[in-house]
């Protein structure tokens, strides 16, 4: 955490000079802190403490340079987790350079990118421009950031995406990504990504990945809304994963052969009917047919309806697993109650599901799980909830977590240091 606390000062660093000379400084960020209590398989007992923290200092101009900054730590209070007793990532803490011409964005440090098919996390550059015609181009290069016990020795990624629209009708993207894991081919990716609008009550998006190393494709995802007809939308969803061309460049071994059956593929169809009765209460039916090629077919439909009110709020919903597996043979239901009464809200949920037979001599699953928050000021909250499970792999299974919410913000000015008029500006202007 030494060296990634350094190198984050150096950004920060690096982020005051270049924005010296800037008039107004605006700094924005929250604090999630987290205290969880539980106890694993083997009577383990955990208390993990962890501290999540992100922010962002801008320098409030026109074309703005800012530094932005998402990391968090852990530390057991008790017994220690699988991973040691202290943990910690850096998330993300890089320098964004935005241009408002071409919509311009060069981001330079530890970046998230999203682009296309690629969701990466990565030591490098990021770019992306709006062109002529429609066009955007993005890119990105460096090296990806580890999860697992390997060295990054090696290891590089670069990839990048080309896309044209028309802004309110359709965005159509082609992207690649190459990684390498110590100089060699590890992910060749290409993908394609659209959104159509054709029509004003009718929506489109998805995209399709394929795996260049293995010649196959790796996954479709596309989901189409239809509507609103008065109080009516139609929702559709469509995917199909082939695992063997999905998973072969993880390293993760829970997602490796032989945990998985290489063979296996799963197409997923289906889509609900959305009917809003009234302004608060909706009505909700929808199924969805699960195709496995080795496992067989399940079916999963039912219906919820749903009360949203300003303070008060209220949900029941039924459905049936119609699979070819005990696992997948099952009814389920499901209730939550929401109320707020003026800083302090609570919520209740519960989930019900019966099996058709016994699984390890267990005929149901329960899990029920209670929750009270409170805001302290506008800008801290804090909030505890508990949880409780049972089903046919615990016998009992008992979370309790305490979670602290503060959220931050000041406005800086040549000559003036977070003065209160200031701040009372800054916040108007949000």
């Amino acid at each position: 955490m030494r060296i990634r606390s350094l190198l984050s000062l150096h950004g920060l660093f690096a982020f005051l000079l270049i924005s010296s000379n800037a008039s107004a400084l605006d700094i924005t960020g929250q604090s999630r802190t987290y205290l969880m209590s539980r106890e694993t398989v083997d009577s383990t007992n955990l208390m993990p403490l962890t501290e999540y923290l992100n922010f962002k200092v801008d320098n409030s101009a026109k074309d703005s340079v800012s530094f932005n900054f998402g990391g968090w730590y852990r530390h057991d209070l008790r017994d220690e987790s699988a991973n040691g007793k202290d943990n910690d990532d850096l998330q993300y803490a890089y320098i964004s350079i935005k241009k408002r011409s071409g919509n311009a964005v060069l981001d330079l440090g530890r970046v998230l990118v999203h682009e296309g098919i690629a969701s990466e996390q990565i030591d490098g550059v990021h770019a992306r421009t709006d062109l002529k015609g429609g066009f955007t181009i993005a890119a990105y290069g460096g090296s990806p950031v580890e999860t697992i016990s390997d060295t990054r020795r090696g290891d590089s990624i670069a990839g990048g995406r080309i896309a044209q629209g028309l802004p309110g009708y359709y965005i159509i993207g082609i992207s690649h990504l190459d990684e390498k894991n110590n100089r060699s081919s590890f992910r060749r990716e290409e993908g394609v990504d659209i959104w159509l609008r054709p029509l004003t009550k009718l929506e489109v998006q998805g995209t399709s990945s394929y795996n260049a190393i293995e010649r196959g494709w790796m996954q479709h995802s596309y989901y189409v809304t239809v509507g609103p007809f008065g109080d009516l939308r139609l929702n559709g969803e469509f995917s199909k994963i082939d695992y063997k061309q999905f998973f072969s460049s993880l390293t993760v071994s829970a997602f490796t052969f032989p945990n998985i059956d290489p063979d296996e593929t799963i197409t997923t169809a289906g889509g609900s009917i959305d009917y809003a009765i009234t302004r608060q209460l909706t009505a909700i039916a929808d199924y969805k047919n699960f195709h496995y090629s080795i496992a067989g077919q399940a079916n999963y439909y039912g219906g919820k309806i749903a009360f949203a009110g300003e303070s008060f709020g209220m949900g029941v919903s039924g459905h049936r697993m119609d699979g070819a597996t005990a696992a997948l043979q099952y009814d389920e239901l499901g209730i939550y109650v929401s109320k707020k009464i003026a800083r302090a809200d609570v919520s209740l949920q519960l989930l019900h599901l019966a099996y058709k037979q016994e699984i390890n001599g267990v005929k149901h699953a329960d899990n029920a799980s209670a929750a009270a928050g409170y805001a302290i000021t506008p800008k801290a909250r804090l909030v505890a909830d508990v949880t409780y499970s049972t089903d046919s792999d615990f016998t009992r299974d008992v979370r309790a977590m305490a979670t602290f919410v503060y959220s931050f913000d000041a406005h800086y000015e040549s000559g003036k240091k977070n003065t209160p008029s200031a701040v009372k500006k800054s916040e108007k202007s949000k």
